[in-house]
């Protein structure tokens, strides 16, 4: 078992949507979430936000799947991603899910 998060910008949300149907996952969640960037550098995560000190809004899916699953949502990501070159590409983390109730 796996806790997938995907996070992209706002006009992202129906490509997402697709992803996660497309590779059989029943159930998922959305998030709005409000980035900031602080000028420092970040590993992994540069050009993600704006520059400005208002927050730009973004959203983040999640799921618990079977590694399968995980695994081909993970292959569009990246599929999507170099698709064309973004400004805001897709992030995509996937953990694994030791107990669960």
């Amino acid at each position: 078992m796996k806790l997938l998060i995907v996070l992209g910008m706002q006009e992202h949300q129906a490509n997402l949507k697709k992803m996660f149907k497309e590779t059989n996952t029943p159930i998922f969640s959305k998030l709005e979430v409000e980035g900031f960037k602080t000028g420092s550098k970040q590993v992994d995560l540069a050009n993600w936000f704006g520059d400005s000190i208002d927050g730009d809004m973004s959203i983040m899916f999640f799921a618990f799947v079977p590694e399968k699953n995980a695994n081909n949502i993970m292959e569009k990501v990246a599929e999507f991603n170099a698709d064309e070159d973004r400004i805001a590409p897709l992030h995509a983390f996937q953990l694994p899910v030791e107990k669960f109730i």
